[in-house]
């Protein structure tokens, strides 16, 4: 799990010029909190797949329930802001499939859920079931501002 620190450390570097060192799969969300009404940014990884931006986070975490009901954020990526619209996956028959192909996708990054690919990389039924009911998929796609 991120630490406060960390997570404003990721986010001062995204934010700042120098944001391309971290690469293109990190940027940072801000979002109204649906109870406090305060802002609140944080560093997500995200990775294209059919014109939306992938991001899987923790059920357990609570930044992605603030872009609930249509709620829109902002994402600062690549050096921009812009606003964002969430399609949350948020139950284990819609977040698995997403899984699979994000790992179809990108078979490298199973080791950073805690999954071992076996022989041709692939993702065991089993791995899925479980990273599926410990995380959510939220895609997001840009919305016009105004």
């Amino acid at each position: 799990m991120p630490t406060k620190i960390g997570n404003l450390f990721m986010t001062a570097i995204i934010a700042s010029p120098l944001h391309g060192l971290m690469g293109e799969g990190f940027a940072v969300i801000t979002v109204t909190g649906r109870k406090t009404g305060r802002r609140i940014s944080t560093p997500i990884n995200v990775s294209p797949q059919a014109g939306e931006l992938v991001v899987i986070s923790y059920r357990s975490r609570n930044w992605w329930k603030n872009l609930l009901d249509g709620r829109t954020g902002e994402l600062r990526h690549r050096g921009k802001t812009i606003p964002v619209a969430a399609r949350i996956l948020d139950q284990t028959p819609g977040v698995k499939p997403m899984l699979k192909s994000y790992f179809d996708q990108y078979p490298g990054r199973a080791k950073y859920f805690g999954i071992q690919t076996g022989a041709g990389e692939r993702v065991s039924e089993e791995a899925l079931d479980r990273a599926a009911q410990e995380r959510v998929v939220i895609l997001l796609a840009p919305v016009a501002s105004g």
